[in-house]
This record gives structure tokens, C-alpha cells and sequence, in this order.
């Protein structure tokens, strides 16, 4: 029974465990709701007891005290001071408020006493005060008792015309102990009321206990249902998901041994493992099948470069042999063919030789780290100072940086065939200058060399990055074609860029930006 709950919850899917998730949370906290409301409820039910019943029943008690009081004073006035017809009404008016308080007290006892509802008298069972109401059935036969007995004294008093001297100090004497009797009576049933009220006041103060301890119940069960959504989700959700992102990663950066787990659920992770599972395996056949194919190009292309350059060699050969025998023939014409043919087939060579080197970059990987690149450009100036023997060129470094990121080998390359074009392309200008320059950013490092050589139109700054791509005939300017296409790919490589601006007539300048990065 222990791996019931597991096995469905990995039958369903993310958003079905979302649902029974908030659902579960929703259903406490609208029980939580609920049962305060309840508690509430019962807590506002005593409160309005006591505005019903307490206060109106202190206030009712406390007005048959004072009946009794008013009627022993006046049964004193009537007794001492009058006679005649004022005797007469003195007694009717006694009679008048024994009746209010008579009728005061079946208003307490229908109304105010506890036995008539049904709710308190509940309460005080459960408190184990049933003797208040005991005690206040008591107070309550004894008011009765006490008034009924002062009325019957009354009316003896009233049907006696003419009393005895002796007589009346006797009976006096009674009248003030029954109503003495009757006033401890109702200060009883106050005393009781009161104590009443201070059980209910218990009560209330329990059930507010109980809802505050209920409510922290709940909400310690929903934070805990929280908490075990949470790390429901996580083990389910989050952490496979960052495990199939740590493995994605791997297969993105062609780790293709990488292996995705599987995952027993049937949701939306397990269908993307099994998805990944099956793009890695698809992967990994075509690259197998990619690195086949392009092994077989890289030796056909290696084979068919060495078959062209054999007969390119005889055919340069041969025209060498060819201009030579002719060298003091005045046939002009013929010494001009022979020229065509050999710089031709040179030309044919040297763009072979640049179609191999292109070929050999793009198939490589290229490991970088950081290097010293004014070493580099101080090491090219070096080496091409036999070219620049001769030449007017002015050639300046300023670089705010020393090193960069990359691969070393590549990046000179790059920056050697930048700085040929700009020797090239200036070196009909009457003072060429050539500077080497470069920015920092906060994501780049740009590097430059700028000429003042003719320049080119800015339409075509895209047009001369790609394979032999030329905007000069081979008469006007020597080259492949492959030089600048080379700068591209080993940008590409570097996850750099490179573009260049230019007018015609006023020079021109190559940019070539790395991303910065920390090896």
C-alpha cells in the first residue's frame, strides 16, 4: 500500500498535480474559513445572550429590589400617617406595585432564566453548574413567596379599620421581615445572574481558544501541505528538468555521449526525456554518419587538390620552358601567351593552396585561450618586413588592450590577411598609412586596420566576405579571393564578428570583434 500514493501521482501529469495541489489548498483554506465563521457564529451567539439575557435580567431583578423597597416604605407611611381614604389609597397604590413586580418576575422567568433556554442551560451542564440554575429556581420561589406574602399582609392590614396600638408594631415587624426575606431573595438571584454571566464569559473565551487553536491547526496543516507540494514538485519536476538541462547543455556544447536519465513518470518530463532520449540518439547517428561523409570530403578534396596541382606544375613548367625558348623571339604575341598561361596556371595553384587552407579551418576545432595579441602583431610586422622593404608604407600600433581570447594560430591569420589587403590596396596611394587599432567594451574587444587606400563602395561590404568573392580583375590586383572569406570563418569560429566601412578614394577599415570571455 506505501507505493500506491507515488504511483499516481507519477501517473499524472504536471498540470493535473498542480490541480490537486491548489485544490487540496483551497479545500483547507475554505474549511479554515468555514470553521471560523462556526466558531464566530457561536462566539457572537453568547455575546448577544448577554445583551439578551444578562443585562436585561440584572436590569429586572434590580427593579423588583427596588419595587420591594418602595413597597415597604410606603406600607410604613400608611400604617404610621394615614387614615381615612388616604389609608385607602395608600393600599391600592402598595397593591399596584406588588403587581409590577409580580409581573416583572414572570418576565424573568419566561425570559431571563436559564432553564428556559435551552442552549445556556447546555453550557452550564457542561461547565457543571446546573446548582446556578438550581439556585436561581430557588431565588425565584422565594420572590414569589415573599410577595405573596406581603399581599396577604396587605390585605389583612387594609381589612383592618381600626387596629390595636399593640397590634400594629407586630405586624410591622412581620411585614419588614418578609420583605427583608424578599430583598435577599432578589439580591440572590442577582449574585446568581451574575455568576451566570461569568460562565458564559468562560465560554466565550473557550470557544475564541478553540477557534484561534483550530485556525493555527490549519494553517500548520496547509503550510505543511505546502511544504510537501513543494518538494513533491521539486523532486519531480524541478530537479529532473535541471538534470535534462544539465544534459542538453552537454549534448549543445557536442558532448554526444552524454546520456539522458529516464524518468518513470508519464508526465510532461517524462515525455520530454523520452523526447531527448530519442533527438540525442538521432543525433549521435547523424553526426557518426556527418563525420563519415566529411572525412571522405576531406579526402577527396585532398586527392582532387593533389591530382590539379600535377598537371598545374607541368603546365607552369612547360611555360617556363616554353618562355625561356622564346625569350629572344620578337614574336610579341606569342611571349604574351605564354605569360597568360603561366600566370594563370600559378594563380590556379595559389587559389587551390587557399581553397585547402579554407577547407582545413573550417574542419577544425579551435581551442582558445588567452594570449598576448601585440606579441602577435609585433611577431607579424616582423616577418613581413621583407614585403614591406621597399615600400613607402607608414604602419602604426595602437591597441588599448594587450591580451585576447582566442586561438592564437587562427587570429594571426586573420589579422595577416587584413593587413596584406591593406598593403595591397595602398600601395598606389602617395603616403600609405596603416594603423592597427581597437576598443574595449563591456562584451567585446574590437580590433581594426584602417588604410588610405581607394577604398571601395559601402554596398558591397558584405559582398567581399565570401568565397572568391573579388571586386578588382587579377590584372589590377593579385589574389585569391579566399583571404577575406578565411577572416569571416575564423570569426565565426570565435563567435565574434567582422565588417568593414569604406569610401572610395578614402581608404577603408576592417573590424574584427571578440567576445570577452574569461577562459
Amino acid at each position: 500500500m506505501s507505493s500506491a500514493p507515488p504511483g499516481f501521482i507519477a501517473r499524472l501529469s504536471i498540470g493535473k498535480k498542480l490541480a490537486v495541489a491548489f485544490g487540496l489548498i483551497l479545500l483547507l483554506l475554505v474549511g479554515s474559513f468555514s470553521a471560523t465563521l462556526v466558531y464566530l457564529s457561536r462566539v457572537n451567539s453568547y455575546v448577544d445572550r448577554h445583551q439578551r439575557i444578562t443585562i436585561p435580567g440584572v436590569v429586572t431583578a434590580a427593579e423588583m429590589l427596588r419595587n420591594v423597597g418602595e413597597i415597604e416604605t410606603r406600607m410604613h407611611q400608611v400604617r404610621e400617617h394615614l387614615s381615612g381614604a388616604d389609608r385607602t389609597a395608600g393600599f391600592a397604590a402598595i397593591a399596584g406595585i406588588e403587581r409590577r413586580t409580580l409581573a416583572s418576575l414572570d418576565t424573568y422567568q419566561a425570559t431571563h432564566a436559564a432553564r428556559t433556554h435551552p442552549i445556556l442551560y447546555g453550557m452550564l451542564e457542561h461547565h457543571g453548574r446546573t446548582d446556578l440554575a438550581e439556585q436561581e429556581d430557588q431565588a425565584i420561589v422565594a420572590i414569589a413567596d415573599g410577595i405573596t406574602a406581603l399581599r396577604a399582609q396587605r390585605e389583612d392590614l387594609a381589612a383592618t379599620r381600626v387596629p390595636t396600638p399593640a397590634g400594629p408594631a407586630a405586624t410591622e415587624s412581620t411585614y419588614e421581615q418578609v420583605a427583608a426575606r424578599t430583598q435577599d431573595a432578589i439580591a440572590s438571584l442577582i449574585d446568581v445572574h451574575r455568576k451566570i454571566d461569568v460562565e458564559m464569559k468562560i465560554e466565550g473565551d473557550r470557544l475564541v481558544d478553540q477557534a484561534r487553536t483550530m485556525v493555527a491547526g490549519i494553517i500548520g496543516v496547509l503550510g505543511l501541505l505546502i511544504v510537501t507540494v513543494y518538494a513533491i514538485m521539486k523532486r519531480q519536476v524541478a530537479n529532473p528538468l535541471k538534470r535534462l538541462a544539465a544534459t542538453a547543455d552537454r549534448v549543445a556544447h557536442h558532448e554526444l555521449a552524454a546520456q539522458f536519465e529516464p524518468w518513470p513518470s508519464r508526465d510532461e518530463v517524462g515525455a520530454l526525456a523520452g523526447s531527448l532520449t530519442t533527438m540525442l540518439t538521432s543525433l549521435r547517428e547523424h553526426s557518426t554518419a556527418l563525420m563519415r561523409k566529411t572525412k571522405e570530403l576531406e579526402a577527396f578534396t585532398y586527392s582532387i587538390a593533389h591530382d590539379l596541382k600535377g598537371p598545374l606544375r607541368e603546365i607552369e613548367g612547360f611555360s617556363s620552358l616554353l618562355e625561356k625558348q622564346f625569350a629572344d623571339s620578337n614574336d610579341a604575341q606569342l611571349q604574351h601567351h605564354i605569360g597568360i598561361i603561366r600566370t594563370s596556371a600559378l594563380r590556379l595553384t595559389h587559389m587551390i593552396d587557399a581553397l585547402l587552407k579554407y577547407s582545413r579551418l573550417e574542419q577544425q576545432n579551435l581551442p582558445r585561450l588567452r594570449f598576448n595579441v601585440m606579441e602577435t602583431i609585433s611577431s607579424l610586422l616582423v616577418d613581413r618586413q621583407q614585403f614591406l622593404t621597399g615600400t613607402k608604407a607608414k604602419i602604426t600600433v595602437n591597441l588599448p588592450y594587450s591580451d585576447l581570447y582566442g586561438e592564437p594560430v587562427s587570429v594571426r591569420q586573420a589579422i595577416t590577411n587584413l593587413l596584406d589587403n591593406a598593403l595591397k590596396f595602398s600601395r598606389h596611394t602617395a603616403a600609405p598609412a596603416i594603423t592597427i587599432g581597437g576598443q574595449q567594451t563591456a562584451t567585446e574587444q574590437w580590433l581594426w586596420i584602417r588604410d588610405n587606400g581607394i577604398g571601395f563602395d559601402a554596398g558591397q561590404a558584405d559582398k567581399i566576405f565570401g568565397l572568391f568573392e573579388r571586386l578588382h580583375s587579377p590584372g589590377e590586383y593579385e589574389g585569391t579571393g579566399v583571404g577575406l572569406a578565411i577572416v569571416k570563418l575564423v570569426m565565426e569560429k570565435h563567435g565574434g564578428r567582422v565588417w568593414a566601412e569604406s569610401t572610395p578614394g578614402q581608404g577603408s577599415t576592417f573590424f574584427i570583434a571578440f567576445p570577452t570571455q574569461v577562459p
